[in-house]
């Protein structure tokens, strides 16, 4: 029939041309071409007019049909045009990104030990449908590019942290905080995670850039060859910064920022933020960027099982979002739905929001933080504890409310005479400096910031065109912010 007569007809088009097709295609579209036939379930071939070998030779017949190495079954057709299409459009992805990294410097990822490291998030989602976000493309220092993800385990965090300062053009340029501090209203330790912290990386060339124009005054430039910039006293300058910045700066904002010890996440030493033996990790406070390296626990909570990079991804709310590449395997998450540009939903963060956004009603006061905001917050969540009971998102609201309620303290103040008197602390001085009312005041409120980010996110992807196929029901009557524990 119409099929079979499809299939030879679109058999007389020789592989090496379907190729050439799928590197002009979004992945979308070789993903359904390669529906409409078998033919492109065949291992792919060496036609005649494929380029000579090595020596000269062309191959022996016509169509040799190629195998992976150590015996494994042939390749397919439709598999080589997905590769074809998709590496062709994360390096467009990774341009546009202005990251520092590139698609060549990414499979030199894939030269680490498997189960290193992975990028997945926005940048695969963009690959994978063949479109870029951003204003327009424009490439201002900062036009709303998409972050670019990359998730690794503890044990490979440094040689990970080499290859972005050796294989691409990237720097560090300090923690992302707002991911585990109690004061911040972005806190995601409310959540089940088996994410330990998260770094803040950016492009070396963009930077060299910033400080040029900010130092001199000068109208913005294009920034100097890849390469070039570490040939600079600005690359020698942010090196020395690096040779310090575990002492200086780390090691403080784990001290003063972070909670770790309230929030039971490990401080082995094992988590420093270090390069590989003998390798360098340029530094600056004050530089910018758009990569977030996302590093993993040592062990799960149990203990019992060594966190690999797969396994931060399924703190993706969305499924697209866990589409990844190594450097040499693509993982694309559902494809038949990650192709049509559609998406679930994780079912128990879905019904979390879906019962949230039905109880939750705005405060009166925009302002409200700290205690008044974690009790608003905390009736909402007594009522969506009703509604969902079996989610894994509730072990911080349990372990606040382990803790003992205490008195504001008060401090010692002195008169012009030297007579003490005494002044209880404010509610915000008193919330800094104690972390274990951090941990009981901040539990309900960084839950509802939770849920606000997730809000954010499914209609950040929506406003995308991503279809959500289960997406819960938000009431436009009410506005979603999150909220501070302390009031800055």
């Amino acid at each position: 029939g119409a099929a079979a007569a499809m299939t030879v007809l679109l058999g007389t088009v020789p592989d090496c041309a379907w190729e050439n097709v799928a590197s002009f295609a979004a992945p979308s579209d070789c993903y359904n071409i390669a529906l409409a036939s078998k033919r492109f379930f065949r291992p792919v071939s060496i036609s005649s007019d494929a380029p000579e070998r090595r020596g000269g030779q062309k191959p022996r017949r016509k169509s040799k049909r190629l195998k992976s190495a150590g015996g494994a079954p042939p390749l397919l057709l439709a598999t080589r045009m997905l590769r074809v299409s998709l590496e062709h459009n994360l390096e467009r992805v990774l341009e546009h990104s202005r990251s520092g990294i590139t698609l060549e410097s990414l499979k030199k990822l894939g030269e680490l030990p498997e189960g290193s490291a992975v990028i997945a998030g926005s940048t695969m989602v963009q690959a994978c449908l063949g479109v870029l976000w951003g204003k327009e493309g424009k490439k201002t220092y900062n036009d709303g590019r998409s972050d670019v993800d990359i998730f690794c385990s503890a044990k490979a965090a440094p040689a990970v942290r080499s290859w972005l300062v050796e294989n691409s053009d990237c720097m560090f340029v300090g923690l992302r905080d707002s991911y585990v501090s109690l004061a911040s209203s972005k806190l995601l330790y409310s959540v089940d995670t088996n994410i330990h912290h998260v770094e803040h990386w950016g492009s070396i060339s963009e930077n060299l850039v910033k400080e040029d124009n900010y130092s001199y005054g000068k109208e913005e430039e294009s920034p100097p060859p890849v390469g070039d910039a570490k040939n600079t006293e600005y690359y020698k300058k942010v090196v020395g910064y690096g040779k310090q910045c575990q002492s200086r700066y780390i090691d403080w904002k784990f001290k003063n920022g972070l909670h770790f010890t309230e929030l039971g996440i490990d401080q082995n030493k094992a988590y420093d933020v270090k390069p590989k033996s003998g390798g360098d990790l340029p530094f600056d406070f004050h530089g910018d960027g758009n990569i977030d390296l996302v590093v993993g626990r040592l062990k799960d909570k149990s203990g019992d099982k060594k966190i690999a990079p797969s396994d931060l991804l399924s703190d993706f709310d969305l499924e697209i979002c866990k589409c990844s590449f190594d450097g040499k395997k693509f993982h694309i998450a559902d494809p038949h739905n990650t192709f049509s540009g559609k998406t679930q939903m994780e079912p128990k963060r879905r019904a979390v929001v879906s019962s949230y956004a039905n109880h939750f009603s705005p405060p009166e006061d925009r302002c409200i933080h700290g205690v008044e905001a974690s009790a608003h917050t905390g009736a909402v969540i007594d009522k969506v504890r009703v509604d969902v009971r079996d989610t894994p998102f509730y072990g911080q609201l349990d372990l606040a409310a382990l803790l003992p309620d205490r008195d504001r303290p008060e401090k010692d103040k002195s008169t012009s005479n030297s007579r003490p008197f005494r002044l209880t602390l404010s509610q915000d001085e008193y919330i800094y400096h104690d972390p274990i009312a951090r941990v009981k005041f901040s539990s309900s409120i960084q839950f509802h910031n939770f849920v606000v980010k997730l809000i954010d996110r499914l209609e950040k992807y929506q406003s995308r065109g991503i279809e959500v196929l289960n997406a819960p029901a938000i009431p436009d009557d009410k506005v979603f912010r999150r909220l501070d524990l302390i009031h800055w």
